[in-house]
This record gives C-alpha cells, sequence and structure tokens, in this order.
C-alpha cells in the first residue's frame, strides 16, 4: 500500500479511480457495505488492487468519498439554481422541496444503503454527518439571507430540523413502494415550512408579490 494517496490528473488516471467508485456504487447497493470488498471492487473496475490502494486507503475511505460526492452534486444544483426569477418566498421553498426529492430518486438502492449503514453503525454515521452538515449549512444560509422575513429566530437549529425532516420524508416517499402523490407531498411540506418558518406578511403568492413591486432575496452563500 503506497505512502501516500494519489489525486489523479491524467485522464487515464481519472477514469480509473472514477471506475472504482462506479463499481462500488453497484456492489454497495447490491451486496451492501460490509459484503463488499476491495478486491471484488478492483475486480469490477477491471483494475489492480494495487490501483485500489493508489486512490483510497482502503473501502471505507472509498464510501466516504461516494457519501461527499452525491451529497456535493445535490447541494450544486441548489446553490446554482436561477434564484433571481422568484419573487415569492412560498415558490422558492416549494422549488427546495420538489428538489430534495427528485435528488432521492437519484442512485436510490445506494441511498438506501447509506440511510441503513448510519443507523447501525456509529462510524458510518459520522461519515454521512460530515457530508450532511453542507446540507444545513446551506438551509442556515438561505435562512439567514432572509431573515427579516423568517418568524423563527433560531436559525442554526431550525437548518437541522427542516433537513432532516425533508430527507426523513425523502426517504419514504422514494425509497419504498407506496401511493403517495409527490405533487401532494411537495405541497404540503411547502406549506409545513412556510407556516413554520416564513411571518405572515411575506407568505404571499407571487402574484401579490408581483403587484406590489418586491422583490425578494434569495442569494446562497458558499457552504
Amino acid at each position: 500500500m503506497p505512502e501516500e494517496i494519489r489525486i489523479p490528473k491524467q485522464k487515464r488516471s481519472i477514469e480509473k479511480k472514477e471506475a472504482l467508485k462506479k463499481a462500488a456504487v453497484e456492489l454497495f447497493s447490491t451486496k451492501g457495505f460490509h459484503n463488499t470488498s476491495s478486491n471484488e471492487i478492483a475486480k469490477k473496475a477491471n483494475v489492480s488492487i494495487g490501483t485500489f490502494y493508489s486512490y483510497f486507503v482502503d473501502k471505507k475511505s472509498l464510501y466516504e468519498e461516494l457519501i461527499t460526492d452525491l451529497y456535493n452534486e445535490s447541494l450544486q444544483e441548489i446553490t446554482i439554481m436561477d434564484v433571481s426569477g422568484f419573487t415569492s418566498p412560498r415558490e422558492f421553498v416549494r422549488k427546495y422541496v420538489a428538489l430534495i426529492l427528485h435528488n432521492h430518486e437519484y442512485m436510490t438502492a445506494f441511498q438506501k444503503e447509506i440511510s441503513a449503514l448510519s443507523l447501525q453503525y456509529d462510524d458510518l454515521h459520522e461519515l454521512e454527518a460530515r457530508a450532511r452538515a453542507g446540507a444545513i449549512r446551506t438551509f442556515f444560509s438561505l435562512l439567514e439571507t432572509n431573515k427579516k422575513m423568517l418568524r423563527i429566530s433560531d436559525l442554526k437549529t431550525t437548518s437541522l430540523i427542516l433537513q432532516c425532516a425533508l430527507e426523513s420524508v425523502a426517504h419514504e416517499v422514494t425509497f419504498y413502494e407506496n401511493d403517495y402523490d409527490k405533487e401532494k407531498v411537495i405541497d404540503e411540506l411547502t406549506d409545513l415550512i412556510c407556516r413554520y418558518c416564513i411571518a405572515d406578511e411575506y407568505d404571499k403568492k407571487k402574484e401579490e408579490s408581483v403587484e406590489s413591486g418586491s422583490h425578494l432575496e434569495y442569494t446562497v452563500h458558499g457552504c
């Protein structure tokens, strides 16, 4: 095992590392994290075990990178949203909620494995918690930027509650067979968040905001 982990720079090296990550997602999703070995991942990726260890300390470090990638991809979609077009807090909240649910439809089997492992093992929960912290910080940034419109004062705790609540509902709706109407789920979550967070004088429909000439700030600061 090399003393230092390599950071791939050449195209071929990047492709090998990506192949390892893709293989790991497939194996973790079908066999589970604990039933998958580093050798199996390397074999499925068509690289040597030496190549595996040149990019990852062990399968746990690979697992952590996959979780980080998953959360970062979701956060990137949120931070690059064209927020300038939103003139109603409720409209923006609905878009945010819909995006959270949509992101849980991506690599669902792997996300189910992450959720299960996080509940069973403290060390794996810690890995996910570090990645989730970025999502909570993004929520906090949204609240902080628009705190003048809020009825709540403890932004840090509210960010935690809302992010965890959204994830919990997203898991139930997307991970398992059910007859929930996703659009209704999004509508009700939007209403719940708006009633909880937004002061009555700001919780108006977009048309009312446009008529009054108001424009809301929705700058998402970097995490």
